[in-house]
């Protein structure tokens, strides 16, 4: 690592990087941790945590989403050291469910994502555990999950699929084998002997000491969250911690330093390398996944939930570790189609160790100006032409019939026909989705990419009105032929 050429000026360029990167990808506010072995090498705040100007500062906490996975996995592998958990076990050991499923999967295939459970099965919870807000939404959440997906028994060797279900499970076993709540033993075992002053298990908490905005982009426009769904509690061991870049720092030197922060021990060295350390090469460890940058390996994390992302990466070679936080987040911030994990701040936080290291910063494909560029581009050309098509509709349809033209509707009753139905299908397709649970990505991407979705169902009701001018059309024409 070049780190050693000068920190001055290697901090500069890293400075004048981002604040390059905040202007192309549209961030409100953005913080950066970097450290060293045992060293933290630098931390700062940019741009603003919310609409009143307030500064992005080191201690400002953000949403960490699923970064929070491995604090879960910390918690269980402690208890596991603590001989409280045998991670070889059946989880059917420490939950109490009558299902065979959960005879046959241990906590280590939840703990390495190998449990044959799906992410796309979990958005129905995610939707409905919204309205459990009380201290038993964890449990009540890690149940319906079982009654989901454990009912039948699984093989015991399945493939690796990230699944949120695993880790809200996890959590809810710390919580059972601890007599603790999932918060209250993330605080005293993990946050307190790391010093992690501004990170929070509640939104209230994070909220009441200085949260940053969220926010959503509204056709590429920043605009604050307000809705429901920053904080989901039944889901918090997979993806609804609050953290700052400071205190996420103090974690990844724990990381690279075998458990320990200056005087304190969260975990053996052996349990870290076992965190780290994938079944399969190129799957999942415990909370972390390998990557490659400049074909420099690293493990990481991407974290992300409405209106907030992050990226942490640790090279061990060089004992280096990096977290980006922002406090924006959508669907276009994801790499469609193949790398939808890979997101805004993984682009940052990668190029901030090409840029500790001296290398060139790696392509991140079109920044979310280009890709706003484009979306909003074929929004207008899409709506311009359909607003152009209703009125020509209407026009003929609406307006004073010429009987000479009658022979253009004789043209083919059933192409007529087979067009009103076409303009209806949109319709028909898009009230069954938003009026029922048949498809819950659809409601997932309602929350997280509204925009093009409001746009999506303007555009169908303009296709419904233009086919209701159609039948129109077809009636009169038909009239007309009968005089």
């Amino acid at each position: 690592m070049q780190v050693e050429r000068s920190e001055t000026s290697v901090f500069s360029e890293v400075d004048a990087y981002i604040a390059r990167e905040m202007k192309q990808q549209r961030l409100p506010g953005l913080a950066l941790g970097i450290v060293q072995g045992d060293r933290i090498l630098y931390l700062r705040g940019y741009g603003q945590a919310d609409s009143t100007g307030r500064p992005v500062t080191p201690e400002t906490s953000f949403g960490i989403g699923s970064i929070g996975k491995s604090i879960t996995a910390m918690a269980v592998l402690q208890l596991a050291e603590e001989g409280e958990i045998d991670l070889d076990a059946p989880i059917q050991r420490y939950i109490p469910t009558p299902y065979n499923g959960a005879e046959s999967i241990t906590v280590r295939q939840l703990l390495n994502q190998t449990s044959g459970f799906t992410q796309i099965s979990t958005f129905s919870n995610t939707l409905s555990s919204i309205d459990i807000q009380d201290q038993d939404a964890l449990e009540k959440n890690a149940l319906s999950y079982a009654d989901k997906f454990l009912k039948k028994a699984v093989q015991t060797e399945q493939p690796f699929k990230y699944s949120n279900a695993n880790y809200v499970l996890l959590g809810y076993i710390v919580q059972q084998v601890s007599g603790q709540s999932y918060g209250d033993y993330v605080k005293d075992h993990i946050f307190a002997p790391l010093s992690m002053q501004d990170s929070y298990v509640t939104l209230d908490e994070a909220a009441a000491h200085g949260l940053a905005k969220p926010h959503r982009r509204i056709f590429g426009y920043n605009v604050p969250y307000e809705g429901p769904y920053i904080y989901i509690p039944g889901d918090a061991p997979a993806g609804y911690l609050y953290s700052s870049a400071k205190d996420m720092s103090h974690y990844l030197v724990a990381q690279m330093n075998g458990g320990r922060f200056e005087d304190n021990s969260v975990l053996s060295s052996e349990g870290i390398r076992l965190m780290q350390t994938e079944p399969v090469p190129g799957t999942y460890a415990m909370g972390w996944m390998t990557d490659q940058i400049n074909h420099l390996p690293v493990i990481g994390q991407p974290g992300g939930s409405i209106g907030f992302q992050a990226q942490t990466y640790i090279v061990p070679e060089q004992q280096l570790g990096v977290i980006v936080f922002a406090n924006v987040l959508d669907a276009i911030d994801a790499t469609w189609p193949n790398k939808t994990h890979v997101i805004t701040t993984t682009h940052i936080a990668a190029g901030i160790i090409d840029l500790l290291n001296n290398d060139p910063i790696g392509g991140s494909g079109l920044s979310i100006s280009q890709k706003y560029g484009v979306v909003n581009g074929l929004v207008f050309i899409l709506s311009i032409w359909l607003l152009y098509t209703v009125y020509r509709t209407a026009k003929r349809c609406l307006g004073p019939w010429n009987p000479d033209r009658s022979h253009h509707t004789k043209l083919s009753i059933k192409i007529i026909i087979s067009r009103i139905i076409l303009n209806f299908a949109g319709l028909f397709f898009v009230l069954m989705l938003s009026m029922t649970q048949v498809v819950p990505v659809w409601h997932i991407a309602t929350i997280y990419q509204p925009d093009l979705i409001l746009w999506l169902k303007i555009m169908t009701v303009l296709m419904a009105l233009k086919g209701s001018m159609e039948i129109i059309r077809l009636v009169r024409s038909n009239g007309m032929k009968k005089l």
